[in-house]
């Protein structure tokens, strides 16, 4: 596999190459191909066995040119291999545009920034990975970082007002989506296992950190954090002083609906006798419909969909002289002040404001058509 740590100078990359990349490696016993001013005999004492499995590329003069380190193909294919997993070496080239840069001056060097390209499409034949560490992508070799496949982006956190954790975040390849972001604090215990390749004094850095007011020193932040906390202790007090004055009130209110609730009830028996029927107008009827006989027509008894009360509809036939001269519903005589039973599919009870009627069978009479056809039949 090849990764890529991406960074601004003095960004934490080698910090991050170094803690989560090389140190890891050589513990799990992997050898450690660099060009990174690693302290071997710091590590060593931290880590016995670990010397054996560093590697330190330096640049070389080779008749009178500068030969950089990972330039040619003659400085991968290391036979090295892990004893129990098989895995080959960890490459980690540091400024590797140095080494592999996209636009080759030299002519010459052509033919060999091939092989390079080459020996990256197959190094996993090898069984070995890459981690190459550099400024800008785009300086490096295009072959090479086409094949990335993770990218470590580190930044110092400068503009957040501190220069003791840098940000770093996970990338898909170079041009994929950013999948993790996380912001780390520099362990001064790793600071030891390496040198920084810049030049910069400790005022410097401190200056520069100063420079910049953090988030959570500003007052804005401050405030808002404040009224927070009074909102906070508000609500608390709030919650807590409720339950005191509660209790009292809850027994005042039972005792007040219950006398409401007795004197409906003795204003309802009072009232009872006063909608007693009455006669009234000239012919002192009892009822609206005294003087009309009345046959039930139709019932229907059944229950609510949406609950279980019962209901009882129907029609009742006003007849005079045997004769059904009109047709009401149970709706129009319960409003007219009717009280209806049902007792049996054929048979229904009926009161009016407390006065018995009697039954009301289904018993409408049948008026027969032969009389009147005759009288029809004499007429000239």
């Amino acid at each position: 596999m090849i990764n890529l740590i991406l960074g601004q100078p003095g960004g934490g990359k080698s910090y991050e190459a170094v803690a989560f990349h090389v140190i890891p490696a050589l513990v799990d016993g992997r050898k450690v191909i660099t060009n990174l001013p690693l302290q071997v005999d710091v590590i060593e004492a931290f880590f016995p066995g670990a010397k054996a499995l560093i590697d330190i590329r330096n640049p070389q003069l080779v008749d009178g040119v500068l030969v950089r380190p990972f330039s040619c193909v003659d400085h991968y294919g290391d036979t090295w291999r892990h004893p129990a997993s098989g895995v080959g070496p960890l490459y980690v080239i540091d400024e590797c545009h140095l080494a592999m840069p996209r636009t080759v001056v030299d002519r010459a060097q052509v033919p060999a920034q091939r092989l390079v390209e080459e020996w990256y499409s197959m190094h996993r034949h090898e069984l070995a990975d890459v981690l190459l560490i550099t400024q800008s992508y785009g300086k490096v070799n295009k072959a090479v970082i086409d094949l990335v496949q993770v990218v470590y982006r580190c930044k110092k956190a400068t503009a957040f007002g501190t220069s003791k954790r840098y940000i770093r975040k996970v990338q898909d390849g170079v041009r994929g989506e950013v999948v993790n972001t996380s912001i780390r604090e520099y362990e001064s215990k790793y600071f030891k296992f390496y040198r920084s390749h810049t030049k910069s004094s400790k005022a410097a850095e401190e200056l520069t950190a100063g420079d910049i007011i953090p988030l959570w020193k500003r007052w804005p932040f401050k405030g808002a954090a404040i009224c927070a906390l009074l909102v906070i202790c508000m609500s608390i007090y709030n919650l807590n002083r409720e339950p005191k004055h509660s209790p009292p009130s809850a027994p005042k209110v039972v005792h007040q609906v219950q006398p409401v609730q007795e004197s409906h009830s003795v204003a309802q028996l009072v009232k009872a006798p006063a909608v007693e029927a009455q006669p009234r107008g000239p012919e002192q009827k009892l009822h609206p419909f005294q003087g009309l006989e009345m046959h039930l027509m139709a019932v229907l008894k059944g229950k609510r969909r949406d609950s279980d009360q019962e209901y009882i509809n129907g029609y009742v036939g006003l007849a005079q002289n045997g004769q059904v001269v009109r047709r009401v519903s149970f709706d129009d005589l319960r409003q007219a002040g009717y009280d209806i039973k049902y007792e049996s599919p054929s048979v229904i009870s009926m009161t009016y404001k407390g006065l018995d009627i009697g039954y009301i069978i289904a018993d409408v009479p049948a008026i027969s058509l032969a009389k009147n056809t005759n009288a029809v039949a004499k007429v000239p």
